[in-house]
């Protein structure tokens, strides 16, 4: 999982190269075209844990942060990843530093593309919204990567940051959004209506400079069940065959999932401001007080303490899947006769 440097220069990266490809894009718009919508995607940050020089030194291990610990009340997958890809023998620290190195390399493309487009003058015309699908383990509770039925912070809890004309400058929002809710804020901004039902909600009152909701809970499911092999990343005739590839940095993962398909059951997570309850069709449950335990330590579901808000997040939770499970047509469709 962890890499040697990446030889050669930076610029030689593919994601320099998307870069450059978009920041051409910029370059050789006329004042007359069309507005236009760039996405920019980045393979950076992502295992394997390397990167090319000088991002991949940046940051030596007495740099990071105090790392999330092993913990024994945790679900059987987190043992399971570390017995799998033999973590006990890696350099964890490490692990993160460099990947703190990787993410300074994807900010270090971003504000490039950020001075592509003041230097096109078009920056007051701008909106820019960087975030990411997941976030990765990277060391914390001694674990690497993603799990698909993992549901901590450190994977759910994802950067969203969003400039451009309309922004009020400086504003930090603490209330739970979902990435969802970049479609409507996009639709909001061009001045377009959804003609479908739509869950998400608009961010531009919190763009403006006002509050989120603070009572908002956000949701996240992941995994599959003992009776959806075919789904699991170590099937037989699955299409990924790095994942089956013995010695390859994935195959281990593979591995797990084929021969514990408990081990990535099924999860489903509502999480508040105050507490998370993730419910699984297979394994523990968990239930954090985060007010208390932001890094997600103490599993206290089941608890007498607790049962009030575990009993209130399960009737929200179920709440959510009976108001989304289906959405009629907003329009009515053609018939045929």
């Amino acid at each position: 999982m962890l890499f040697s440097p990446m030889e050669g220069d930076y610029t030689l990266h593919g994601d320099y190269q998307n870069l450059k490809a978009g920041m051409d894009f910029i370059r050789n718009r006329k004042a007359d075209d069309k507005p236009f919508v760039l996405f920019f995607p980045l393979f950076f940050p992502h295992c394997p844990y390397t990167a090319p020089e000088p991002f991949y030194s940046m940051y030596g291990e007495d740099d990071i942060m105090p790392l999330r610990p092993l913990c024994e009340n945790k679900p059987q997958y987190h043992a399971l990843i570390r017995q799998y890809r033999g973590l006990h023998k890696a350099n964890i620290k490490k692990i993160q530093a460099v990947y703190m190195g990787m993410i300074s390399f994807t900010d270090a493309l971003l504000g490039e593309l950020m001075d592509c487009v003041e230097q096109a003058g078009i920056k007051n015309q701008t909106v820019f919204i960087a975030t990411s699908d997941h976030g990765d383990y990277a060391g914390d509770y001694g674990l690497v990567e993603k799990w698909p039925s993992g549901c901590e912070d450190v994977l759910t809890r994802v950067p969203l940051v969003i400039s451009g004309p309309g922004c009020a400058r400086n504003v930090v929002s603490n209330e739970p959004v979902e990435l969802f809710d970049i479609t409507p804020t996009i639709m909001e901004d061009a001045g377009l209506e959804a003609k479908h039902t739509m869950y998400a909600h608009s961010l531009w009152p919190q763009l403006r400079g006002g509050t989120g909701e603070k009572n908002r809970a956000v949701f996240c499911e992941g995994g599959y069940n003992k009776n959806e092999p075919h789904c699991s990343e170590g099937y037989p005739l699955g299409s990924r065959p790095s994942l089956k590839v013995p010695g390859g940095v994935y195959q281990p993962k593979g591995l797990q999932q084929w021969e514990h398909p408990e081990s990535v059951g099924r999860s489903s997570m509502i999480r508040t401001m105050t507490h998370k309850l993730i419910l699984r069709t297979y394994g523990d449950h968990e239930l954090y007080d985060l007010e208390l335990d932001s890094h997600e330590l103490n599993n206290v579901y089941g608890t007498e303490k607790y049962l009030p808000v575990q009993k209130e997040l399960e009737h929200r939770l179920l709440d959510w899947y009976i108001a989304t499970s289906d959405s009629v047509p907003t329009e009515e469709e053609p018939r045929s006769h």
